[in-house]
């Protein structure tokens, strides 16, 4: 699902329809990289809510820990003062435990205890806190343990999936080419415009014109890049050089999206402040199983 930014865009798209709710759609149309990372959030917290595979991992993580300590403190030599033997302990840890020597501070006052005492009470105090760690683990939420770590794994996920952030100049869709390193954007799956809230000036009805089929057709287009003059689709690349919008030959590829617009159209109307599209006939016929089957044509999944 995560290998390639087609195949994670894919899985979201049936995922989308699968579920079947307008909110789901507006959401991913209007904010799609925040809707995106709340499904990749949702992902992986799913994946390591499944039995013990979380639990599993963070007690690997801390007995390690535990274990680190255990052996530095064994490797320490009790000689000199208790602050040598403590700095001998710190250097045993190396990079693998950073102590504060803020913290250290605290029992230097015992310098004159008896050192291979203080190392068996120093190891009884790990294991116990060791057991108190774990209990706080256990109890504490997902989200706050995602929040603490370092590398954020949803974050990573993202930035691997989302592309270089570029959006179709009149549908809205993104640009489906992987990173930063190309110079022409395109998208396997273009949408009517009237899902990105594009609506006719005179009446006010979202638009079904969808950009691969507008770019071999007659029709004009005018906006703030053109100032106002109108100019014809087909020569888009006149206003956006950087985009390449591939003809629909078949306009099977958009079955999808027909079926999405056919199916809410209202709905969009409403969230727009738009009147509702005059949707072609043929729209109202796509079936579910065949607009997921668009989908499967579009981002050539077997």
């Amino acid at each position: 699902e995560f290998s390639t930014r087609m195949s994670f865009q894919y899985s979201v798209l049936v995922d989308l329809i699968s579920k079947n709710e307008f909110e789901l759609y507006l959401y991913y149309i209007c904010s799609y990289e925040e809707y995106l990372k709340s499904q990749i959030f949702d992902r992986i917290k799913d994946h390591f809510s499944e039995g013990s595979i979380l639990s599993e991992i963070e007690n690997r993580h801390l007995e390690s820990s535990i274990g680190n300590i255990d052996d530095a403190i064994k490797k320490a030599i009790p000689t000199g003062s208790l602050k040598t033997l403590v700095k001998d302990i710190c250097k045993e840890l190396g990079d693998k435990l950073v102590i504060s020597q803020d913290a250290l501070g605290a029992f230097m006052v015992l310098n004159n205890a008896d050192q291979k005492q203080f190392a068996h009470w120093l190891t009884v105090s790990v294991k116990d806190m060791a057991g108190a760690l774990r209990a706080e683990i256990q109890d504490r939420p997902f989200e706050t343990k995602l929040k603490h770590l370092h590398v954020k794994p949803h974050i990573e996920l993202f930035n691997r999936v989302i592309g270089c952030g570029h959006q179709c100049p009149f549908c809205s869709v993104p640009c489906d080419a992987g990173g930063k390193a190309h110079t022409e954007h395109f998208a396997s799956l273009h949408r009517p415009q009237g899902l990105g809230e594009h609506r006719w000036a005179g009446t006010e009805q979202l638009m079904t014109d969808i950009c691969s089929s507008l770019v071999v057709s007659g029709k004009t287009f005018c906006c703030n890049t053109t100032k106002d003059e109108w100019h014809l689709y087909k020569n888009y690349k006149e206003t956006y050089p950087n985009w390449d919008i591939r003809p629909d030959v078949s306009l099977e590829a958009s079955d999808y999206w027909k079926y999405v617009m056919a199916m809410y159209n209202n709905e969009f109307a409403a969230a727009y402040m738009a009147k509702p599209a005059d949707i072609p006939p043929s729209w109202k016929n796509i079936t579910k199983e065949q607009a997921k089957e668009s989908l499967k044509v579009s981002f050539n999944v077997k």
